[in-house]
């Protein structure tokens, strides 16, 4: 068995005592050898090889005595003849991505870690060391994502609160975020068109239009956002942040895009943080205007620990329809949430919200209420699995015209989704999901199923 402890000061500092940090900032820890005193976390890679082990010990030897361009000539002379043992190969990426960090190769370190975690992501000790490259490259975003997952491994009490104390500046410090997403998208039924071929009007029959039945087709999809918040004070900064989506179909008609916007400031408390944001969105569909909404928004998140969190939010949103006019109206929300890191490689949140939407017209006017559950989960090999369910129900104020009948939605909706880790390139990787969307309603014209497909790459970690 190879260990990846009691070499390296990065592990002592990772366990040092609240006394030794300064309040602003966490430790920052480098690649020396720790005292005789100190109390690294042990971290092993599994393995019956032996053959070459002498070069790896010695390489550690050597680092111990801060040999440090030793020991990366040895360790990149056996980075070019790798084992065939896994453990073996992943140790020596270890202590070379600690060596980067050492000199603030933080991306070349980070590429390392990351070799380690596709093959092991139950890895504690890469996560936190991923964490940490992460934190001093800036990347605050990817650098929380590995500490919360390492905070769910077995560690000793003072690793885990520098594990929250690094959390907490992150927290405090995030001022720039961006997402992206590029897929191919066959879909059975993009317009969430019924399946029947007529319906009752004021008694008498209608045949739908084809533009009116369910269409497939295949388009391309594309996600993208970005925030940029400033940091007015240690505590308060002050966030300015936008959308895109936009769904391209070759029957223009079905095209989808909408933008939005938002801004206001961000609370960042010991165990709370307080979002207070103003919104406008607009939507096009068909390529023409379709609708646009403005509001305010207000989400509080409390921190039970580092690994589970527990938060509300509320909304009023008005909604003007361009096409319309009756189906316009403002909007309310609230919402329950709470998230949790069970294990070092999966992830789970669960949502509940109640909703009102208003209508000048009372037949478009509706509560709602949904249930929805997200889980992510890594996997040897690369695979990251998300799954996420989520049901929704529907109930209008007054009977639509034409149809005689109030109208009552059950919407069942679930998705499946792959990821590949070991394909990934500047935080692009690949990603297949399916996701199929049944809609029950007592009006035959919106009872639909839906099985769409995208095929493309995502901005991940």
């Amino acid at each position: 068995m190879i260990l990846l402890a009691g070499f390296f000061a990065a592990q002592a500092a990772l366990a040092v005592t609240s006394d030794a940090l300064p309040s602003s900032l966490p430790p920052q820890p480098s690649v020396l050898p720790p005292t005789a005193q100190s109390a690294p976390v042990s971290v092993s890679f599994p393995s019956s090889a032996v053959a070459g082990v002498d070069d790896l010990l010695t390489a550690e030897v050597w680092l111990t005595q801060n040999r440090f361009e030793d020991a990366r000539r040895l360790l990149l002379a056996l980075e070019k003849a790798p084992s065939t043992a896994a453990a073996r190969a992943n140790q020596v990426q270890f202590l070379l991505g600690l060596l980067d960090m050492h000199d603030a190769a933080y991306d070349s370190a980070i590429h390392r870690f990351r070799r380690i975690l596709v093959s092991q992501p139950d890895m504690v000790r890469v996560r936190l060391e991923m964490g940490r490259a992460y934190f001093q490259a800036g990347r605050y975003a990817d650098a929380e994502h590995q500490f919360m997952y390492a905070r769910a491994g077995n560690l000793p009490k003072p690793v885990r609160v520098n594990i929250d104390r690094y959390l907490s500046q992150i927290r405090q410090r995030k001022a720039f975020t961006w997402g992206f997403s590029l897929a191919m998208a066959p879909d059975t039924n993009l317009n969430a068109g019924p399946a029947i071929d007529a319906v009752t009007l004021y008694g008498l029959p209608f045949q739908l239009s084809k533009d009116a039945k369910a269409n497939g087709g295949v388009g391309m999809v594309l996600d993208t956002n970005a925030e940029w918040a400033p940091r007015l004070t240690q505590r308060l900064k002050w966030r300015i942040g936008g959308q895109l989506h936009r769904t391209q179909y070759g029957a223009t008609g079905f095209d989808d895009m909408s933008v939005s916007g938002y801004s206001g400031p961000h609370l960042t408390l010991r165990r709370w943080d307080i979002n207070l944001l103003g919104n406008i969105a607009r939507r096009w569909y068909g390529d023409r205007s379709y609708s646009l909404s403005y509001g305010s928004s207000m989400d509080a998140t409390y921190y039970l620990t580092a690994r589970l969190g527990v938060g509300a939010s509320g909304s009023l949103s008005q909604i003007d329809y361009d096409k319309n006019p009756g189906q316009s109206g403002l909007g309310r929300n609230v919402s329950l949430f709470s998230f949790y890191t069970p294990t070092t490689s999966s992830y789970l949140r669960g949502a509940v919200s109640l909703g009102h939407q208003d209508a000048r017209d009372a037949a478009f006017a509706f509560n709602s209420w949904q249930y929805g559950l997200s889980y992510v989960r890594e996997f040897s090999g690369g695979i990251t699995l998300g799954l996420a369910p989520a049901f929704t129900l529907m109930d209008y104020d007054a009977p639509l015209s034409g149809f005689g009948k109030t109208r009552h939605d059950r919407q069942y909706t679930a998705q499946v989704s792959l990821l590949d880790r070991r394909l990934a390139f500047r935080g692009m990787t690949p990603r297949v999901a399916y996701t199929y969307t049944r809609n029950d309603s007592d009006i035959a014209l919106y009872t639909f199923n839906r099985h769409r497909f995208e095929i493309g790459f995502t901005k991940t970690f």
